[in-house]
């Protein structure tokens, strides 16, 4: 089993990255979707594969990335170039184009999971600025490649889990 931690959108906050990462040291990969605003080569976004946000402004983070763990690919992007407060099939397809089970992305600031297309879209929600009815959120992905399925974990800012569901990949 896997263990992948899924981050966005903590817009300069300090403290909140390593926080997590504290809290999941058994994890086996780190994304932060963009939007830190933090300088590429910062101490907090370094346990993270980063790609850049609206409001990160250094050249050196991707627009998009691609990441393999135990034969599980995925796609991950912060968002806005595809116009995901509107609809997420372009971010899927993409992912489908690039042989992936997952698209991860942030930008909405909203926590949420979707199948298109045959993709799991999730955005892990914004860790310091909801813009939904719940609370500040990241994501815990629990995947069992030998079951080919997950367990997707909303974690609150306390790490508790605030919303979870089981599916198969």
């Amino acid at each position: 089993m896997t263990k992948w931690i899924i981050v966005s959108d903590n817009h300069t906050e300090q403290g909140v990255l390593f926080n997590i990462i504290n809290q999941h040291e058994d994890l086996d990969v780190a994304i932060h979707l963009g939007d830190s605003e933090f300088a590429y080569d910062d101490s907090e976004l370094s346990h993270f594969y980063r790609v850049k946000g609206n409001t990160d402004f250094y050249p050196e983070f991707p627009i998009e990335e691609t990441v393999k763990i135990n034969n599980i690919k995925a796609y991950y992007t912060h968002g806005h170039l595809y116009n995901v407060n509107r609809t997420r099939m372009r971010l899927a397809e993409q992912a489908k184009a690039l042989e992936c089970s997952f698209a991860f992305y942030g930008h909405t600031h909203v926590a949420k999971h979707e199948i298109i297309g045959g993709i799991h879209v999730i955005n892990p929600g914004s860790i310091s600025q909801s813009r939904s009815d719940i609370e500040e959120t990241y994501a815990e992905l629990l995947i069992d490649e030998a079951q080919q399925s997950a367990i997707l974990n909303f974690r609150n800012r306390n790490h508790e889990v605030i919303e979870s569901e089981t599916f198969t990949i």
